[in-house]
């Protein structure tokens, strides 16, 4: 049989850090056995003996949210086989403890690692952990998973445990006047764990029951409900005074005062200025991302004050232009040393094209998650979220989602991707789907483009694009609270525990971000790749144009016919940029005043054109990015459908109410 280790924690325990040091560069992804939950694993060697290591998801109650808090509860209710090491926050022992006092009523295999010693010792706080085994029945063991302090003892006390050595036994807990009915019910379950969450009306238990053992434990439930008003709350109850107990046996603590800055920076957070600091931040991070990343918009500021040669060597040696720059260079290799055949344009404007599409995207996926690993790790995003969640709660969101939201604002795919931050799979889900509704960078610089050269006057200018930008706000967080009738979680619920500020650890945010990010390789771009050889496949065929003029129909009321900006929109599917370029190769010139004057357009017809651009389908990376969280294509093409629909029904609106005008 397999040694096998499965970390078991809350939240914000140090349960990643320990596994990544304990995995090292062994870890891998696999699907939960019978479940899509994606879960960490890594074979990793101690004195010579291989065991497998698993990173649960963490959960903060028993009362669950999603499917991957759901996966945790199953193990600690079914799985027998391994050792379950629970992970106490040594910040909040309180209220690790009682999370773990539950799992060690279930589980009898199990040793409790108390970890951020670091943070123990600084704080004068003194665990006698020989008390704490004598009353818990486990291994106690006090590492520090960030120093690498106590690994190697952990390590060693859960090979006893492994191999024999050291027996352990389930947790009981007198549970005083409940007693005898949980005793009664234990005879029929032949489980006390079992029983005592039956008596606390754990509908997963109750469902594994026979419909003569669930008849019988009813009739006891029905007793204890007629002596009790709550028998759950008389089990917290108890929990509660045996922790206490546990505490100040086990337990000494010099109590040491609040630094200053933090307590001043906590009342800032969380008084009226808290949600605007929130947003410098966010979008302070969405600067240094994006400047680095494309050069814009810090390339902007530069040319305002006079530095154009400093603004143009932003943009050459951003990380998008050389990955530009040396996919472009190798399609001119080909181009010029290659004979010409359809393998060649295959090759130079298909695949190469897709390739270069998806590697200047992976630069600013791997900056934004850094920097939102980076806050996560520091104790901002628990404050952050809390601020902001009183006017997401209004939507059925958590504040968690103004990560997201913010990322969207730099770009829809890392945007869809940062939604796996947020902690309720449903609200996760439904902040993915309704990602395309905030106008991304990509979309901007087209509508500005569009509106400086097809709106003459500079107060509509910037009245359209300010009135897109509110729009499009408004739309997303609509969208949040309509696709959750498609999903379980109507309302989600922010449960965090507030840590205390510290330097966050570098090789841990990278171990994160990367995590995260190279998903997006592997994943997406397929997908994008697909796309570029579909598109490749409709120019070189010649049906392109066929397919412009039959989309440039659907906008006759609108009075926009010509076929030239119908295959520019269907571009604009692929990659929001291919807008501006597919004008510039229909029309034989890049100088959109040019282009302005060929087309004629009227103020309403040039609005409306703009206003479809900017809420019509972002781009084939972002369908992709979606579909890798959602996995259901009726869902994901509902979605595109929905914003093609809002897309032109505004866009039709605007062209109506300007035309009056």
């Amino acid at each position: 049989m397999q040694n096998k280790i499965y970390l078991v924690a809350q939240p914000n325990s140090g349960k990643t850090t320990l596994f990544n040091l304990l995995a090292g560069e062994n870890c891998y992804v696999a699907n939960w056995p019978g479940k899509t939950v994606e879960v960490f694993q890594a074979k990793i060697q101690h004195h010579g003996k291989e065991i497998l290591l698993v990173d649960l998801p963490g959960i903060n109650s028993f009362k669950t949210l999603g499917r991957e808090e759901e996966l945790t509860k199953e193990f600690i209710l079914k799985e027998e086989e391994g050792v379950a090491v629970i992970i106490l926050n040594g910040e909040s022992l309180y209220r690790s403890l009682y999370f773990a006092i539950q799992v060690l009523e279930m589980k009898s295999r199990a040793i409790l690692a108390i970890n951020k010693s670091d943070y123990l010792d600084k704080k004068g706080v003194h665990v006698n952990l020989q008390v704490l085994k004598d009353r818990l029945g486990v291994e106690v063991v006090q590492i520090s998973a960030l120093k690498g302090s106590g690994i190697n003892q952990l390590m060693d006390r859960i090979m006893d445990i492994l191999e024999g050595r050291v027996k352990t036994k389930k947790l009981k807990i007198d549970y005083g006047a409940l007693e005898q009915y949980i005793v009664r019910v234990e005879q029929i379950l032949g489980d006390r764990s079992l029983a005592i969450k039956a008596v606390e009306g754990e509908e997963e238990i109750l469902a594994l029951l026979t419909e003569a053992q669930r008849s019988e434990v009813e009739k006891i439930k029905k007793e204890i409900s007629q002596k009790f008003a709550n028998p759950e709350e008389i089990i917290a109850v108890h929990r509660y005074k045996f922790v206490e107990e546990l505490l100040s046996s086990s337990v000494k603590e010099v109590r040491v005062a609040k630094a200053s800055f933090e307590e001043r920076l906590d009342n800032l957070f969380f008084s009226k200025l808290g949600g605007v600091l929130s947003i410098l931040i966010l979008f302070s991070t969405l600067f240094i991302a994006l400047s680095v990343n494309t050069g814009f918009p810090l390339n902007l500021i530069m040319r305002s004050i006079g530095y154009h040669a400093f603004a143009e060597i932003l943009e050459e040696y951003s990380l998008a232009g050389m990955i530009s720059m040396l996919f472009g260079s190798l399609s001119h290799f080909l181009d010029q040393n290659f004979p010409d055949s359809v393998l060649k344009d295959l090759l130079t404007n298909g695949i190469i094209a897709g390739i270069g599409a998806v590697a200047t995207f992976f630069p600013l996926v791997l900056i934004i998650n850094f920097f939102v690993s980076l806050i996560e790790d520091s104790g901002l995003m628990t404050r952050i979220a809390i601020s902001m969640d009183r006017f997401f709660a209004i939507f059925g969101l958590t504040g968690k989602s103004v990560f997201p939201f913010g990322v969207n604002l730099a770009c829809n795919v890392p945007g869809v991707m940062t939604s796996r931050i947020l902690e309720s799979d449903g609200e996760r889900l439904r902040v993915a789907l309704a990602s395309p509704f905030v106008i991304c960078q990509a979309r901007l610089l087209v509508i500005i483009l569009l509106a400086v050269f097809f709106l003459t006057p500079p107060l509509l200018q910037s009245g359209v694009i300010v009135s897109i930008y509110l729009l499009s706000t408004l739309i997303f967080l609509l969208a949040t609270k309509f696709y959750g009738k498609f999903f379980r979680e109507e309302k989600s619920e922010l449960l965090l525990e507030m840590p205390p500020y510290h330097f966050p650890s570098l090789r841990i945010a990278w171990w994160i971000t990367w995590t995260r990010s190279k998903s997006f390789i592997f994943k997406i771009a397929q997908f994008l790749l697909f796309f570029a050889i579909f598109a490749w496949l409709l120019e070189y065929f010649g049906i392109a144009e066929l397919i412009g003029a039959i989309i440039a129909r659907a906008f006759s009321p609108f009075g926009l016919e010509d076929p030239r900006i119908g295959f520019a929109l269907l571009m604009g599917f692929f990659a929001k940029e291919l807008i501006i370029s597919s004008l510039a190769v229909s029309f034989g010139t890049a100088d959109l005043v040019q282009i302005s004057s060929q087309l004629s357009l009227t103020i309403p017809q040039a609005t409306a054109l703009i206003i479809f651009i900017a809420f019509y389908t972002p781009c084939a990376a972002t369908i992709s990015a979606i579909y890798s969280e959602l996995r259901n294509y009726k869902l994901l093409l509902f979605s595109i459908a929905l914003q093609l629909m809002i897309a032109y029904s505004l866009a039709f609106l605007s062209f109506i109410f300007l035309s009056f005008l």
